[in-house]
């Protein structure tokens, strides 16, 4: 039981990492470029601390771990196109 309660936590950890991946790229659209770069950086941060080995479904867990760090690059590199773009 002990074992669930972990691996849950550990989703759950997964998913908050990923609604602050999400939240990054609204700042980025609403031109907070520094805010936007500080909540990647947690985010990277926080994708690195995870302890993959210990999660349920590991395959899974870890493709969308990679996929969320080339979403981080992404960002990181086209920031400059998101900043001149204005939204309504």
């Amino acid at each position: 039981m002990e074992k669930l309660v972990e691996g849950l936590e550990l989703v759950e950890e997964v998913n908050r990492l990923v609604e602050n991946l999400q939240e990054s790229l609204e700042l980025f659209e609403r031109g907070k470029d520094d805010k936007a770069i500080a909540k990647i950086n947690s985010v990277e941060e926080g994708i690195e601390d995870l302890t993959v080995g210990e999660l349920p479904e590991r395959a899974e867990i870890e493709e969308k771990l990679s996929d969320a760090l080339g979403n981080l690059e992404w960002v990181t590199d086209n920031a400059d196109r998101v900043k001149g773009k204005k939204v309504d």
